[in-house]
C-alpha cells in the first residue's frame, strides 16, 4: 500500500465535481465543504479530503482496499455515522457488487 500526504487550498467541491469524478463518494454524517472522501474500486484508491490535507491511498489488492474501506467505515461509525457509498452509477454499483463490497452501498 502506498500512502501520500499533500496540501491543498480550497474545498470538497473540487474532487466532487472534478478530480474524483470516475470515484463513489463515501458519504458520513460529518461531510462538509472542508471534508470528504472518495473510493475508486477500479484503481483501488481511497482519497481523503479534510480542511486542505488531502490523503491518497494506493492499495495493491482488492482485499487491501477492502480492509482499509472497512477501517474508514468504523472510524466514520465513531465520528458520528457512515451513512454509505454512493457508487454514482447502476454500473458502478454492481462493481462494488462484485468485489463484494455492495453491502457498503446506500441501497442495502
Amino acid at each position: 500500500m502506498k500512502i501520500t500526504k499533500e496540501f491543498a487550498d480550497g474545498d470538497r467541491y473540487l474532487y466532487d465535481f472534478g478530480l474524483c469524478k470516475d470515484f463513489a463518494q463515501l458519504d458520513t454524517s460529518e461531510d462538509a465543504a472542508w471534508y470528504g472522501n472518495w473510493a475508486c474500486p477500479f484503481r483501488l484508491v481511497i482519497f481523503s479530503f479534510c480542511e486542505g490535507d488531502c490523503t491518497t491511498t494506493e492499495c495493491e489488492t482488492i482485499d487491501e482496499f477492502k480492509a482499509e474501506l472497512y477501517k474508514f467505515r468504523d472510524f466514520a461509525n465513531r465520528m458520528g455515522g457512515f451513512l454509505g457509498v454512493d457508487p454514482g452509477s447502476v454500473t458502478y454499483a454492481k462493481f462494488w457488487d462484485i468485489i463484494g463490497l455492495g453491502e457498503l452501498l446506500h441501497s442495502n
